[in-house]
């Protein structure tokens, strides 16, 4: 390894351990308070919880990944629970990401109908429906997921063990797909957001000043999933473009390259930050979750005057 490879990997390890840490605590935490206000507060469900519901389970199981993501960089990408561990995890690491982006395309979907078309069908369909439509959903992700189960993806370099999805000199049928999946996966599901976000737009433009007020929080929920979708995808999709680019035109011995392929590693724990933030969409997406997450914060304030009104008053006594 010259000089140039050393620094490289330290600068990119120096960036991810921290990232996937910060990721981790918030993720892990504001997920695991929307699974239990979902769980307990917020009862009884509609499609669109529902939807949230789901989408903060492969949140959760996402954040549930990151720490062994962590081991692997502490250990300066070196992995050491072997190679069935590590068809678990990147089978896990992609089914939560592909099911937290269809997740967040349907609450997008979900609001687009409510306010283009307020009569649709659609939008009064049972709980029971929409749990089938959301079964279907997770078992079409497993299927198109599942190809990492089969291929070893533990392979020795430069005296260390990597477990690595994205492996250029693999050149069997599931590392291409694995690429391809990687781009569609983000670019059909952009597309139908950024398509329901301009439909809302201009049915809101077209409506009077009062039915714009009462159709507000949808524009703003619409626009937040497509702010959050593209900084957390967007990078990572360009950074693979790059290095394919790149790769294919020879040039893997060129500097350029290498910072391309080290750029890559660091947008793609930047995808993680979508399951970070996911908690603001269900903040502004749902009045029931807000009102549900205000009522356990006023619990929480009478609690601690209770608590403290009995301390004055044993002290006066």
């Amino acid at each position: 390894m010259n000089n140039s490879d050393e620094f490289d990997e330290t600068t990119l390890i120096q960036i991810a351990v921290p990232l996937l840490l910060v990721e981790f605590i918030l993720g892990s935490v504001g997920n695991a308070i929307a699974l239990w206000i979902f769980c307990f507060r917020m009862k009884p469900w509609k499609p669109s919880t529902v939807y949230l519901f789901n989408l903060t389970i492969a949140d959760f199981l996402l954040m549930c990944c990151l720490p062994f993501r962590l081991a692997y960089y502490v250990n300066q990408k070196h992995w050491i629970f072997g190679d069935i561990p590590c068809r678990l995890l990147l089978f896990m690491v992609s089914l939560n990401r592909a099911g937290s982006i269809a997740f967040l395309t349907l609450v997008a979907i979900d609001r687009y109908f409510k306010v283009v078309h307020p009569h649709h069908k659609l939008n009064s369909m049972s709980q029971r429906y929409a749990t089938v439509g959301v079964i279907f959903i997770w078992i079409l992700m497993i299927v198109m997921t599942s190809y990492l189960l089969f291929e070893k993806h533990v392979f020795q370099q430069k005296n260390l063990t990597y477990c690595e999805s994205f492996n250029l000199y693999d050149s069997s049928s599931a590392a291409t797909w694995h690429d391809v999946f990687f781009v569609v996966e983000f670019v059909a599901p952009l597309c139908i957001i950024l398509f329901c976000t301009f439909s809302i737009i201009l049915k809101l433009q077209n409506k009077k000043s009062e039915s714009r007020r009462k159709y507000k929080k949808a524009i703003h929920i619409v626009i937040t999933v497509a702010i959050v979708f593209i900084l957390c995808f967007l990078p990572s999709n360009i950074g693979r473009l790059v290095v394919l680019v790149a790769h294919s035109s020879r040039f893997e011995n060129s500097e350029a390259y290498k910072a391309a392929m080290e750029g890559f590693y660091i947008t793609l724990c930047l995808t993680y930050i979508n399951s970070m933030l996911d908690p603001i969409v269900y903040y502004f997406s749902s009045s029931r979750f807000k009102n549900a997450l205000q009522r356990k914060k006023s619990h929480k304030m009478e609690m601690r005057k209770t608590g403290n009104s009995s301390g004055t008053s044993d002290t006066n006594n």
